[in-house]
């Protein structure tokens, strides 16, 4: 029995990534195929469409969140079962069930 509680653990860090510029994330969402770039189009307009649904909440225009919420929902979900086998970094071609680019290591959606 060791002397402390914690005697023998080794304590592991995840490595932090370091976050994109602005510059950084336009340059990938350029390099994105048309359909993934449709798929964060659709996903940032989901948010708006939300957004004006909550702001109809607000000023009690009724019609607004009964139309605009549900629509949001919708245009966000939508597109989750796309895929297109293709890495969203360098285009390089995935094999089926990859998550990992083999070539540059970038994480996938």
């Amino acid at each position: 029995m060791a002397d402390s509680p914690g005697a023998g653990t080794e304590v592991r860090r995840a490595r932090k990534a370091p976050r994109m510029t602005y510059k950084q994330e336009i340059a990938t969402i350029k390099n994105l195929p048309r359909v993934q770039r449709l798929i964060v189009i659709m996903k940032i307009a989901g948010v708006f469409l939300v957004a004006i649904g909550f702001e109809g909440i607000v000023t009690a225009t009724w019609w607004l969140p009964v139309v605009f919420i549900p629509l949001g929902v919708f245009v966000s979900m939508f597109p989750m079962k796309i895929r297109t086998d293709r890495c969203i970094a360098c285009l390089a071609v995935l094999g089926p069930g990859q998550s990992i680019c083999p070539s540059c290591g970038a994480p996938q959606m």
